[in-house]
């Protein structure tokens, strides 16, 4: 890549992590040195921060930062205005504010990203010794985190502009379950689950952490519109 790329990246997590290490010798550590900014922030479970704080504020406090730069956002398949789940209303907030007032993004909206410090896989582990686990009755297109870096690099390459889809095979959440159970080495029984069960175990659900009333809200198939 050209040695005039300084690329800042906005977070630490998962995703920034991996492309902080493809990208290594050309970050800076302010995004006034850059000439690229990959915004990587964003939660799947509120916690210490709310969607709004993580999705839309964070994006309002960078617009004026990023106006001269190229803006590179890692926002969410299935994104959409209103949507009963408060993480995919935000994260269309979010891509709203950047189309109407930059002209220099890329918007990245991909499914599941898989990799190493994926959340999915230690959110599973917890469950490794259980003999029966319900998935729900979902498609999802993982993507492997190299394949979103080799977007991300094609679109700093080529100066790539507006709102890219990603996504890999289609498959149930039921033999994504399978794949990573399979990882340790584990391989219990896994029931295939409707949406309106996890609405009436949701109480219980919700008690025990085990999932968000959002998460249940986004219970659906997250695949690419072309598929």
């Amino acid at each position: 890549m050209d040695t005039n790329y300084k690329i800042y990246i906005t977070s630490d997590g998962f995703v920034a992590t991996h492309l902080k290490n493809y990208f290594k010798k050309y970050l800076v550590s302010s995004i006034e040195d850059a000439n690229i900014v990959i915004n990587t922030i964003g939660i799947l479970k509120e916690d210490k921060y709310t969607y709004e704080e993580s999705h839309i504020k964070v994006v309002e406090n960078l617009i004026p930062k990023v106006k001269n730069k190229k803006f590179i956002h890692i926002s969410a398949l299935g994104s959409k205005l209103n949507h009963p789940s408060r993480y995919k209303h935000t994260k269309a907030v979010a891509e709203k504010l950047i189309k109407e007032n930059l002209v220099n993004y890329a918007i990245i909206k991909p499914s599941i990203i898989l990799g190493e410090g994926q959340k999915l896989y230690s959110d599973l582990e917890k469950f490794k010794n259980m003999p029966i686990i319900l998935a729900p009755k979902m498609k999802v297109a993982p993507v492997k985190i190299e394949d979103l870096i080799k977007l991300i690099e094609e679109i700093i390459k080529k100066d790539l502009t507006g709102e890219f889809e990603l996504c890999g095979e289609i498959k149930s959440m039921k033999e994504l379950f399978k794949e990573v159970f399979k990882k340790f080495n584990k391989n219990p029984i896994i029931i295939e689950t409707p949406k309106i069960v996890f609405k009436i175990l949701l109480p219980i659900l919700l008690a025990s952490k085990i999932m968000s009333k959002d998460e249940y809200l986004m219970i659906e198939d997250n695949i690419c519109e072309e598929n």
